[in-house]
C-alpha cells in the first residue's frame, strides 16, 4: 500500500462540509467490515467497496493486518484533518497498528474497479 498525504493534520479548510458534519455528529461505527468470522482472540471481516462508494466514518478498536484482493485507489479522512490517497496492489498485505487519537476514519473508493479487502484483527 502506498500512502500519500493530501491535507495535513490539524486542517479542515478543503473538508466537504457534509464529511465535517459527519465528524461533528460523532455517530461512529464500531464495523471495520463485514465480519466472516469472530472469536475471543481474533476478527476476520471482509471490505468490499464498488466504484463511488464509501464507509462512513468508523472506529478501529484493533491492530490489524490487511490483504488487498483487488488493486484500488482509495481517499481516507481521518477525523484529526489528515487525508489521505492509498493505492493498494493485489495480493498485497499491510498493517495497520491502532493509534488511539488516529483510528476513526472513513474509506472511499475513488478508483474504476470494485476493491475487496480481508482484514484480520487481533483482540487485545
Amino acid at each position: 500500500m502506498v500512502v500519500t498525504e493530501l491535507n495535513p493534520k490539524g486542517q479542515f479548510e478543503n473538508w466537504d462540509k457534509n464529511k465535517l458534519k459527519e465528524v461533528h455528529e460523532q455517530k461512529f461505527s464500531n464495523e471495520v467490515g463485514d465480519v466472516l468470522f469472530e472469536n475471543d482472540d481474533l476478527i476476520l471481516s471482509e471490505i468490499v467497496l464498488k466504484p463511488k462508494e464509501r464507509l462512513p466514518f468508523r472506529y478501529h478498536r484493533y491492530d490489524c493486518s490487511c490483504t488487498s484482493i483487488t488493486d484500488g485507489l482509495l481517499i481516507t479522512r481521518n477525523i484529526n484533518g489528515q487525508i489521505g490517497l492509498l493505492r493498494i496492489e493485489k495480493s498485497k498485505c499491510f498493517y495497520w497498528k491502532h493509534k488511539k487519537d488516529d483510528m476513526i476514519h472513513d474509506l472511499e473508493n475513488i478508483g474504476e474497479n470494485t476493491v475487496i479487502i480481508k482484514l484480520l484483527e487481533l483482540k487485545q
